[in-house]
């Protein structure tokens, strides 16, 4: 019964199992799942289990031995001390930015972001051109003080946690700063008018407000930090620093296929219960019932003779974590040899046109190209059919094939690279493109899944009622109807998966051979050579690419996503 001057919901159409085109698509689509995630996933589970031929649990005792658990141990410490650093220096920072009159405030927002956005081999780089044995940052410093040799070195564990904390705090600087942009700051109001004090009223109120979106961050954090290949290589195998994702790189060049698996499993396991850890903190959000949607503008906290330091403080930290690393590639791209001094004399563009020049460069890009865009396209088209038959058509079992497809998102890139390496590789697909576009589809998979599914559900049932009711049938009403709507999102999540996947180094430098190399393999194999100044000019390049690219996704996701 439809009361008087509403309008009745359209009913949702029932799905016939046989003879539906949406049917038979959604069982196509779970064919192409079960051979592009399933199967590879289970491979690892199952060779990590076997020894010749036989179940065995030998593997995993040899993974946690003495000699292999090292690896175990450094991953946990430096990830967790990693986290710890994220949160700290990410709590602070969105709190002066949100919170504060800090002037400045929206210029060092972006700046803040922009090591996010910073590859992380290529933060490795850098790091090591500042602070390395001639870094521009060190050098000055040792001949200042009159010593040859600084007492600390980048390349070590120290330099890895850093470099790492310095890539992932942005994690928890975007879920604080989102966390207190949305709080209802009454009780804060409260507490002053009762005579607290701004120290004590951030200490007993806001931030145990905040606790869970700090947490949160810290977990994003520690995953992000665990499953990192670029930084630990770079900057820990100097120093004989191994961690899982190194341990499983070294392991697969001896090649020991089942000690990589079940050091891959260890990761899973870490990886999986972190990931359960941020469910659970965010599941308990709901203590924290003052945090809500009222449009409550607060006064800024006004920092008084504290405004300027302050200020001087946060604008020195965002510099250094965002400016100098970009200015260090920049500046050893220039320079006619590593370690020159930097005077006028000392800079040539000769690298930039080498880089140009070369022939395995443009292949490089030519096939980063193509790899990213084929993911990307393919994603997006998987995801779809996906998305489509779990949030619009409802088809039994759709909701299945959203979970395992989103289930790669819980998964290291290094594990995702096993799992390929071990489904395709007997079939004469290892050396090729494709053995390494199935890793890409396998990996960025969640990215297209969450971006149209977010889409469809903005999409009234009754516009598709509407084309029912007209006589379309199925596949008519979605391409003439549906498909019109959430072209820009598609186009949102495409960018999304073709900016990652461009950038791209743990999967690829697994599963690159001769003439299948990438740009992010090209350059990590120059600066593992000591082509410093080389890899520095086709970073730089890289880098424009990229900060262009995501400026691009921020305009199309904010135009068309809402955030």
């Amino acid at each position: 019964m439809t009361v008087p001057g509403q309008v009745a919901a359209p009913l949702a159409p029932r799905v016939r199992l046989c003879g539906d085109p949406r049917v038979t698509g959604m069982l196509a689509a779970a064919v192409l799942l079960a051979a592009i995630v399933v199967y590879p996933l289970a491979l690892v589970l199952v060779r990590s289990l076997k020894v010749d031929g036989a179940w065995s649990l030998a593997t995993y005792a040899r993974a946690v031995s003495p000699d292999n658990l090292r690896p175990l141990w450094n991953t946990v410490w430096a990830a967790t001390l990693t986290s710890v650093l994220a949160m700290v220096a990410g709590t602070m920072l969105a709190f002066l930015l949100v919170r504060t009159d800090l002037p400045g405030r929206q210029g060092m927002r972006t700046l803040v972001i922009l090591p996010y956005a910073v590859p992380p081999f290529f933060g490795a780089i850098a790091w090591a051109q500042l602070l390395g044995p001639q870094g521009y940052l060190l050098r000055p410093v040792l001949n200042l003080l009159g010593i040859d040799q600084a007492p600390w070195t980048i390349y070590s564990p120290g330099g890895v946690v850093m470099v790492m904390a310095i890539h992932f705090f942005p994690f928890v600087f975007l879920t604080v700063a989102g966390a207190l942009q949305r709080m209802d700051v009454s009780l804060e109001e409260a507490a002053r008018t009762s005579g607290a004090g701004s120290l004590q009223v951030m200490r007993q109120i806001t931030i145990p407000l905040v606790a869970p979106a700090i947490l949160a961050g810290g977990v994003l954090a520690f995953m992000g930090a665990v499953a990192n290949f670029g930084i630990p290589a770079l900057l820990g195998l100097r120093a004989r620093f191994f961690v899982l994702t190194t341990s499983i790189y070294a392991a697969l060049n001896v090649p020991d296929f089942n000690l990589a698996t079940a050091m891959s499993m260890l990761l899973v396991v870490i990886s999986v219960g972190a990931l359960g850890l941020q469910r659970w903190i965010q599941r308990g959000e709901g203590r924290f019932a003052v945090i809500a949607g009222k449009a409550i503008h607060p006064q800024p906290l006004r920092l008084g003779v504290w405004r300027w330091p302050a200020f001087a403080l946060a604008a020195g930290f965002c510099m250094v974590i965002a400016v100098l690393p970009i200015a260090a590639l920049v500046v050893t791209s220039f320079l006619r040899y590593y370690g020159a001094p930097l005077e006028l004399a000392s800079l040539t563009t000769r690298h930039y046109k080498y880089i140009l020049g070369l022939e395995q460069v443009r292949r490089a890009a030519a096939n980063t190209v193509i790899l990213a865009s084929a993911a990307a396209t393919l994603c997006m088209g998987l995801g779809t059919a996906i998305s489509y038959a779990h949030a619009r058509a409802k088809i039994p079992g759709s909701g299945m094939l959203d979970a395992i497809g989103t289930l790669p998102y819980a998964i290291p890139h290094t594990v995702i690279a096993i799992a390929v390496l071990l489904a395709w590789a007997r079939v004469g697909l290892y050396g090729t493109l494709t053995i390494i576009l199935l890793a890409y589809i396998l990996a960025y998979l969640p990215f297209s899944l969450r971006t149209t599914s977010a889409t469809l559900q903005q999409i009234h049932d009754s516009l598709e009622e509407a084309g029912r009711v007209s006589g379309a049938g199925p596949l008519q009403t979605f391409r003439d109807i549906v498909l019109p709507l959430v072209k820009p999102g598609m186009l949102a999540g495409w960018i999304l998966v073709f900016m990652p996947a461009s950038r791209e180094l743990t999967m690829s430098i697994l599963l690159f051979s001769l003439r299948t190399e990438t740009i992010g393999v090209t350059i990590f194999n120059m600066q593992d050579a000591g082509y410093t100044q080389i890899a520095a000019a086709l970073s730089v390049i890289v880098l424009v690419v990229i900060l262009a690219g995501n400026l691009l996704i921020r305009r199309v996701t904010r135009g068309q996503l809402g955030f």
